[in-house]
């Protein structure tokens, strides 16, 4: 199994913090506004993790966020389409107001360890 898919799997069952949500969807937009200074496997797979938190049942995603991230992935799954550059950008400028450096290092860690495993 791949890091994408060993990602995408785990994100599925894993019981996610609501601050490890929201840095989920902060480093989605992070990543489609082209503003994540990573670099093209590591969006992949945050990009992974995403899509199994987004998969589950019960989705603990707030649902006006994710259909604007869903649409502007619509043709590329870590660029966005141009007609929602605007909406992703003003998105993770507003999401990241609240944002906590060590807790988003923490997150990106969290998810890395499970890869290496």
């Amino acid at each position: 199994m791949d890091d994408q898919s060993t990602a995408y799997e785990w994100a599925k069952t894993y019981n996610f913090s609501e601050e490890e949500i929201q840095y989920a969807t902060i480093l989605a937009l992070k990543i489609l506004d082209d503003e994540c200074k990573m670099d093209y496997d590591n969006y992949n797979l945050f990009m992974s993790v995403y899509d199994g938190i987004n998969d589950k049942v019960n989705t603990p995603f707030n649902l006006s966020v994710h259909k604007i991230i869903d649409l502007a992935r619509a043709k590329d799954p870590i660029k966005a389409d141009p007609i929602y550059k605007d909406a992703i950008g003003e998105l993770r400028v507003t999401m990241m107001k609240d944002m906590k450096k060590p807790i988003m290092k923490a997150y990106k860690n969290l998810v890395w360890d499970i890869v290496s495993c």
